[in-house]
């Protein structure tokens, strides 16, 4: 386990004991969350873009060079048990999303750090999901997380339930779905 205190956030990855460099800023790993969550891209397409995170140079055994990069957005050697990750989501559905979250992200960033993530040159990934865990529980995002994780069937008090259910309606996450290009899609096979 990565102890933040005193140990770097890493620069690369490992493939087979063999270190790969990646794109680590925060805005690429947006970018790759949103990829991994788009449905109407067929696996073989994203995982040939999804590549793309590698700087100099991709591992032979493809499979393993794409578990490594969500090794990293997982942030596994943050969080080895996975507890940060199972408080993202509820009911295997995510309680968040960086598209339709997006303001209330900034605007917590900006009260709760004094960070402006537009004008911030660089960030690594780690850093930001390490800083976006640990936002203040009242700020607007995580609300959203906590209304959003609550089931309401679990509320015996039925204004109680009627209450949430509208907030939850009210705050309920869209699905989107990420165009892709042809040619982003070109690209993949060149």
């Amino acid at each position: 386990m990565l102890n933040v205190l005193y140990e770097e956030f890493p620069e690369s990855v490992s493939v087979h004991g063999v270190r790969y460099p990646i794109e680590t800023d925060f805005r690429e790993w947006i970018r790759f969350s949103e990829l991994v969550e788009a449905e109407e891209v067929p696996w073989q397409i994203k995982c040939g873009l999804m590549l793309r995170w590698y700087k100099e140079g991709v591992p032979d055994d493809l499979e393993s060079a794409i578990y490594a990069l969500g090794d990293f957005l997982a942030a596994r050697s943050l969080y080895p048990d996975g507890e940060i990750e199972e408080e993202h989501k509820s009911n295997g559905k995510p309680v968040f999303s960086f598209a339709d979250d997006a303001g209330c992200i900034y605007a917590a960033f900006t009260g709760a750090y004094g960070i402006d993530l537009q004008k911030i040159q660089y960030m690594h990934w780690w850093k930001f999901k390490t800083l976006f865990d640990g936002l203040p529980d009242d700020t607007e995002i995580k609300q959203r997380m906590i209304y959003r994780s609550i089931d309401p069937k679990t509320i015996k008090d039925k204004n109680e339930r009627k209450r949430v259910q509208k907030i939850q309606k009210e705050i309920a996450l869209k699905k989107r779905t990420r165009k892709i290009s042809d040619y982003e899609i070109g690209d993949v096979f060149s």
